[in-house]
């Protein structure tokens, strides 16, 4: 029996599963929310303010959770603190820290894999895309370290589906052209920090 077949037999599965995704839902409004009230000017003052108290390794500590977990954060968001250090030491300490959040992800997604259900998504997946999944499945870590779409998801995804462990981590290694962008993009004002 499988799962579609289990949600039709109990309705009270899909509402588990509604009430499952709402506090993911609420999180993301609430995020959202939070960031339109805070505004311009205080984003700012917040920005400073962290800027004098936390240092480069305090700010790779966040970019390393934010590539970790799938949350509704970005790197991006400390990269205006970033500029103050010069780009030879901010550039490679930060893909370090978003390389080794992938791998973190990767690994979180190989222990995702002992969960059942999430088992038997991955075998029915194989089942119908093996084959692609084999021969793709790791240039979308290469794709996503390198462009905007979520890295933690796919990296998590890709430890599901048990990928090879050197060419994720490789890929990984890639984030240092997100992060140089990142860096230039405030550095040279293209984006208002």
């Amino acid at each position: 029996m499988d799962l579609k077949d289990k949600i039709s037999k109990n309705p009270k599965i899909k509402l588990y599963i509604v009430v499952g995704f709402i506090p993911i839902v609420l999180m993301f409004v609430g995020f959202f929310i939070l960031m339109q009230k805070m505004g311009r000017q205080n984003f700012e003052h917040f920005a400073n303010a962290v800027n004098d108290q936390f240092s480069l390794f305090s700010m790779c500590v966040y970019i390393w959770i934010t590539d970790t977990f799938v949350l509704p954060l970005s790197p991006m968001f400390v990269f205006p603190m970033l500029i103050q250090y010069p780009w030879y030491i901010a550039i490679p300490t930060t893909a370090i820290a978003s390389a080794l959040g992938g791998i973190s992800s990767y690994l979180i997604g190989r222990l995702l894999d002992k969960v059942s259900f999430i088992n038997r998504a991955v075998i029915r997946a194989y089942e119908k895309w093996g084959t692609y999944i084999d021969k793709y499945g790791t240039a979308f870590v290469l794709i996503a370290s390198i462009f905007p779409l979520p890295f933690s998801a796919v990296c998590m995804a890709a430890g599901v589906m048990k990928l090879n462990f050197f060419k994720v981590s490789l890929y990984s290694a890639t984030r240092i052209l997100r992060m140089a962008i990142y860096y230039f993009m405030f550095y040279l004002g293209l984006v208002a920090a």
